[in-house]
């Protein structure tokens, strides 16, 4: 459970009457200065630097891209000796 559930569910609790209206500000405090204490340090994954393209991979890329735009053409996008007839 996190800190702000635990905060949601003490306001439902408190408005439900579920809590006693001698412990509701004490209880209300508590939860609130718990909220306030904790920050967060969990910072989100990185990426491994081979994951992350390089400007220079835009080049690779588009290659690539072209390569593989050969192969969709059929026989005729094929490029180099043994294509045709003769």
């Amino acid at each position: 459970m996190t800190a702000e559930t635990l905060q949601q569910r003490t306001i439902a609790a408190i408005n439900a009457g579920r809590v006693p209206a001698r412990y509701q500000e004490e209880l209300t405090a508590s939860v609130g200065a718990l909220v306030a204490s904790i920050s967060c340090t969990i910072t989100p994954p990185t990426t491994p630097e081979s994951a992350v393209p390089d400007e220079d991979d835009d080049d690779e890329a588009s290659a690539d891209d072209d390569d593989r735009e050969g192969k969709k053409k059929g026989k005729g996008g094929k490029k180099g000796k043994g294509g045709g007839k003769g």
